[in-house]
């Protein structure tokens, strides 16, 4: 197995040159200009081979996937960064990495003459008419850095390899069957980290990435018709992205035309979002994604078999063939149904380290012995349970959980019992220590608190009901796509 990611490019490019790589609107690079322009690019950066961090001022532009390939060539990892952040977040990920160069387009020069930043500002304008060698790899050679807030706000960054991710394309092909002849729409932005399984998929493939314009998102029904024009086959999205077909009824005007495959990731997919989508497009092959940050790309895969309930949860199944999982309560180790605790996954394809911060990185992750040998895993914060076919169903996150009125309660499941409400778009829960409350948002036609309750309390026992009701005509969503929990604590 190859050990270089940029193998995947250039065995694509032997075998499809001409092939359409990457397009948006009217742009589009085949395979063979995508490698000739990032490895010219590449010749452009100063430093060579020295696996230093290099930040990527993204934006949605086939362009920005020249700028990463560009940094991968010139031996170097690079660090998306998100244009729209504010200039201290940005300011912040710049003195984390250290970085001494930044790759951006003409339109972000500005922006990076705002940065308390000295160095070189590289754009598509300093193209080589030299390529670049590829350079030497080995698996834990850094591939790219994602910085991620968490629930502090302060960036951390999650440092991943060219073998964890290799080791995740492998798995992830090997498991679904993808070929050259798949179609992807991209709906997850370029710096966030899921986006990577759309990139290095195409690369290894040979598939077309159609990167989807972000307004689209706020009107399905063209939406749709964009996926029919490029003829998509398949989509990774968050379930927010699903869920607002859904809500404006958009099936009822246009169904996809070409679309085989739908996978959602991010987020808990509420119930009735897939079953809306399953109203109208039941032969579509559906798979609940579950990963994180610290991890390549998944970990664990569930494909829809069978019809479920809005107020069920759906499972996220059972480990990709790359990884294990194991679930602990404290040191014991759970293998029957219906005893939560937390994951565990070990895995080729985990993260290689916290930047800069050996203490976070030693308390996540550990070398373990489960009983079938020592093994590096990641102690994810993750908790989840195995129903009675052995797959896993997410339960919460262990910072999600609270305790309340005597009683230990995951929010998640609060937020289950909300979101099958029919009359609900979507909402989520939060807990506000200092009164000791949980309040619930939510966003409906209309003011409805006794209806809601009327709904839950067929669900949940009294102790687990929300306290206060917060009623948004739109609940705030970050960057990803996902409620914006942050956002949302300012108003608890």
């Amino acid at each position: 197995m190859a050990e270089n990611i940029l193998n995947y490019l250039e065995n694509t490019v032997a075998s499809y040159p001409d092939k359409t790589a990457i397009a948006m609107d009217d742009r589009s690079y085949s395979f063979a200009e995508l490698k000739d322009l990032s490895s010219r690019l590449a010749c452009a950066i100063p430093v060579k081979g020295q696996n230093k961090p290099i930040p990527v001022l993204v934006e949605r532009d086939i362009d920005t996937l020249v700028l990463f390939l560009a940094v991968l060539y010139s031996g170097n990892f690079y660090v998306p960064v998100d244009c729209d952040s504010p200039i201290a977040k940005i300011n912040d990920i710049i003195y984390d990495s250290g970085a001494e160069i930044i790759l951006g387009s003409e339109n972000t020069r500005a922006l990076c003459e705002q940065l308390d930043f000295r160095g070189s500002f590289i754009t598509m304008k300093d193209i080589t008419d030299t390529e670049a060698d590829m350079p030497v790899c080995e698996a834990d050679t850094p591939l790219y850095m994602v910085y991620t807030s968490g629930s502090t706000g302060k960036p951390k960054g999650v440092l991943k390899g060219h073998g964890g991710m290799i080791s995740f394309i492998e798995a992830y092909c090997d498991t679904f069957g993808f070929s050259t002849d798949e179609v992807i729409g991209n709906q997850t932005p370029f710096y966030f980290d899921a986006s990577a399984k759309d990139i290095y998929l195409m690369l290894k493939t040979g598939a077309t990435m159609e990167v989807i314009p972000t307004k689209h998102f706020s009107m399905p029904a063209l939406l749709i018709e964009y996926l029919n024009q490029r003829k998509v086959t398949m989509i990774s999205w968050v379930p927010t992205a699903l869920a607002i077909v859904v809500a404006l009824k958009t099936f009822k005007s246009i169904m996809p035309q070409t679309l085989k495959r739908v996978f959602f990731v991010g987020e808990v997919m509420p119930t009735k979002v897939l079953n809306g989508w399953m109203e109208y497009l039941p032969e579509l092959q559906y798979v609940n994604l579950f990963g994180s940050s610290e991890i390549a790309g998944i970990s664990t895969y569930y494909e829809i078999n069978k019809q479920f309930a809005n107020d069920e949860s759906l499972p996220i199944g059972k480990p990709l063939k790359n990884c294990k999982i194991y679930l602990m309560d404290g040191d014991k180790l759970i293998t029957e149904p219906g005893h939560k605790g937390e994951i565990y996954v070990a895995s080729d394809a985990l993260a290689l380290e916290y930047y800069h911060d050996p203490e976070k990185t030693s308390a996540c992750f550990m070398n373990r012995d489960f009983g079938d040998g020592e093994c590096r895993c990641f102690k994810t914060g993750d908790l989840a349970q195995y129903d009675s076919e052995g797959n896993l169903v997410f339960a919460s996150r262990c910072d999600f959980q609270i305790k309340h009125m005597g009683h230990r309660i995951e929010l998640g499941e609060i937020e289950t019992a909300l979101n099958a409400v029919p009359f609900l778009r979507k909402a989520c829960c939060l807990f506000n220590a200092d009164s000791k409350k949980i309040v619930c948002f939510y966003e409906a036609d209309a003011e409805c608190k006794k209806e809601i309750i009327a709904e839950i309390s067929k669900k949940l026992p009294k102790y687990m009901w929300p306290n206060i009701f917060k009623l948004y005509e739109a609940l705030p969503l970050n960057k990803n796509g996902k409620i914006d929990r942050v956002k949302l604590k300012e108003d608890l």
